[in-house]
């Protein structure tokens, strides 16, 4: 059996992998808050290759077998702040996740664009509440101002409602991407610093479409090439077989 097959198979399935997670990327292109993902790829049982000659076994060098997927990447690259006329929404500039009441638990996000339920609280719409200080935000409407922290206020009486609860991870490789763009902690999270609560924006996604349709052109010429030397090593195996029954 030609060590062809495997390599090739090998590198179609981590193409194919690589291509559903910029496919997702690309999916996600207009969605406040959300962070793109990237496969890094590794390879797999590496081997050392020698040389036999009058002199005995001399080592070559290593050769891999396999390629496959190590891990999968997100960036919390900051996307950039989009002006908008709703008084719900807001985006947070600096290290920081809003915080979300779901029926699983508690999920963090950057996507700011808020709404009011049917019970009169603030949420994020498909997700859960907007958690406060003193826990999820009741607003009678959507009449409302904000400062840079996050207080929020009647915006002609002046009413305190609440404080958005912004939080901060010392290690963001505690965190498990969901869908909806949200993300589980594994560990406690910290008070954020030096983060500004705007209101009226939304964070867009960072997401680059142009580097993002250039990866998956990429993908897609590899899987091909690897298709058609698929069918080399077909053909050889049958020929071989052939000669063989001679």
């Amino acid at each position: 059996m030609f060590q062809g097959f495997y390599d090739l198979a090998a590198n179609m399935i981590t193409q194919n992998r690589k291509m559903n997670v910029i496919g997702n990327n690309m999916a996600n292109v207009s969605t406040p808050g959300f962070k793109n993902d990237k496969l890094i790829e590794t390879t797999f049982r590496d081997e050392m290759i020698y040389r036999y000659d009058r002199d005995g076994k001399n080592q070559i060098g290593v050769m891999s077998r396999v390629d496959t997927v190590d891990e999968r990447i997100t960036s919390y690259k900051q996307g950039g702040l989009r002006d908008t006329s709703n008084p719900l929404d807001f985006a947070l500039n600096g290290n920081g996740f809003f915080v979300i009441q779901t029926g699983n638990g508690v999920v963090y996000s950057r996507n700011g664009s808020f709404s009011i339920d049917n019970g009169g609280y603030l949420c994020l719409e498909g997700v859960g509440r907007v958690l406060g200080q003193n826990g999820p935000i009741h607003l009678p409407s959507d009449q409302i101002t904000s400062d840079g922290r996050g207080n929020l206020y009647h915006a002609d009486t002046g009413a305190f409602y609440g404080q958005l609860q912004i939080v901060d991870f010392a290690d963001y490789g505690q965190l498990e991407k969901r869908s909806n763009g949200v993300f589980r902690a594994n560990g406690a999270p910290q008070n954020a610093q030096n983060v500004i609560v705007n209101q009226r924006k939304i964070e867009a996604s960072n997401v680059s479409l142009v580097e993002e349709m250039t990866a998956m052109m990429s993908g897609q010429r590899t899987i091909q090439s690897a298709a058609q030397m698929l069918k080399m090593y077909d053909q050889l195996t049958g020929k071989a077989v052939q000669v063989g029954t001679l």
